[in-house]
């Protein structure tokens, strides 16, 4: 007998919104950073559009800042710290990977326990970048001794790899899971398996068979109708 499937809302369209305009915004910024860099005679070309990209990503940052601070259920910073549980998930989440799926994922209602910490770590690195892509904008280049160009690039392989590995994890959980994880940062709706209910009998329990219960309610309900 299969487990029942209820089809949740999870995500709301704040959170699809800045999720979407972060993830195009980084991938734009990600290949003009990518093009200025190993065909610099194309930069004067790009500049515009890496711009451009930039004032997305800001903007969908800064909303999606406020909704972590002051946003409240799967928006929240809260749902993204780790303990104990969600350590432990994470776990069984990394070991699944390992094992290319051959053991099972565990299961949560909105973020991936393993990369939920990961989030908090690319807000801190994406308002990074914008500072430094500003300062350097401004002809800014050290900051204490620190070259903003070389923190820039430092935080664009974070983006590079943060972003490849979010990509691998998306489609294999949609692959190997039920859940819907792509479709659901279209519609917000992720389908949660839920998990049966198992009763204990106590000392003073009594079993009584199904056929048996509904011939003492039929009885119960002629008797009260004839009163």
């Amino acid at each position: 007998m299969q487990a029942p499937i209820r089809r949740e809302m999870v995500w709301s369209k704040a959170l699809r919104l800045c999720h979407w305009s972060l993830a195009l915004s980084t991938l734009v910024l990600l290949f003009t950073g990518w093009l200025v860099t190993w065909a610099p005679e194309r930069s004067a070309q790009v500049d515009d559009v890496h711009y451009v990209a930039a004032a997305v990503l800001l903007a969908a940052l800064l909303v999606r800042l406020w909704l972590l601070f002051l946003g409240s259920g799967v928006a929240g910073y809260r749902v993204l710290l780790p303990n104990r549980h969600r350590l432990r998930q994470g776990w069984e989440v990394l070991r699944s990977y390992l094992t290319l799926g051959k053991l099972p994922l565990p299961r949560w209602y909105a973020h991936n326990p393993l990369w939920a910490p990961l989030y908090l770590l690319l807000f801190a690195v994406l308002l990074l970048q914008v500072v430094s892509g500003l300062a350097l904008l401004e002809q800014v280049t050290l900051v204490g001794g620190m070259s903003l160009r070389n923190l820039h690039h430092w935080g664009y392989l974070f983006l590079l790899a943060f972003t490849l590995g979010h990509l691998a994890a998306v489609f294999f959980h949609d692959a190997k899971t039920t859940t819907a994880e792509i479709s659901a940062m279209v519609n917000g709706h992720r389908y949660l398996t839920l998990e049966p209910v198992s009763f204990r009998e106590g000392p003073n329990s009594k079993v009584v068979p199904l056929d048996a219960l509904a011939q003492q309610l039929k009885a119960k309900g002629n008797s009260d109708s004839s009163r």
